[in-house]
């Protein structure tokens, strides 16, 4: 049987997340960086072609919550005293997710539910973009009960910093790496 502490422990997540679009190269990167109790453990970045900053914006968001549930994952398997406590509670682990982006905090708070609603088609008559992202990141925001925060981009938060270089690195590897 786990110890007392163990069990009543809340382990804390914090995911800052960042995309952009470099329209010269037409290239897009995204960039997430964990912070578990504080401490920075992932980083994770990845680059795409023809893009925009929304889908980037998307994708960063996307695979911060990937990490973070196999993390979880990772922890029942190897602390199996602890499974019961972080899979049955939410008050066992938080999960908070910081982007620069008003656009997905609003698309995933407002505007999810009436593109549902009227078949993922915009008041315009056009489908909406991104789809299957959008679904996938509320399927795992809805499962991990995951607090989403705005916070200004390019104003000194460490976290959106972080996540704004890791997604402009990916972008240079590429480019670099393209030319080699």
């Amino acid at each position: 049987m786990a110890a007392p502490s163990e069990v009543n422990q809340v382990i804390s997540f914090d995911i800052y997340t960042d995309g952009g679009y470099f329209e010269k190269h037409d290239l897009g990167g995204w960039g997430s960086v964990i912070y578990q109790q504080d401490v920075e453990s992932i980083r994770v970045s990845g680059w795409q072609k023809k893009t925009c900053s929304l889908e980037m914006e998307l994708k960063a968001s996307l695979n911060g919550l990937k990490q973070i549930e196999e993390l979880l994952s990772k922890a029942m398997q190897t602390r199996p005293s602890l499974e019961s406590s972080i899979a049955c509670s939410t008050a066992q682990y938080s999960i908070t997710l910081y982007t620069d982006s008003r656009i997905l905090i609003e698309g995933l708070s407002q505007k999810i539910h009436l593109w549902r609603a009227k078949n993922w088609i915009h008041k315009s008559g056009n489908p909406v973009k991104f789809r299957c992202l959008w679904e996938q990141i509320e399927q795992l925001t809805l499962v991990n009960h995951v607090h989403w925060k705005w916070v200004k981009g390019h104003n000194g938060n460490r976290g959106n910093t972080l996540a704004d270089g890791l997604a402009r690195a990916a972008v240079i590897n590429k480019l670099t790496s393209a030319h080699l």
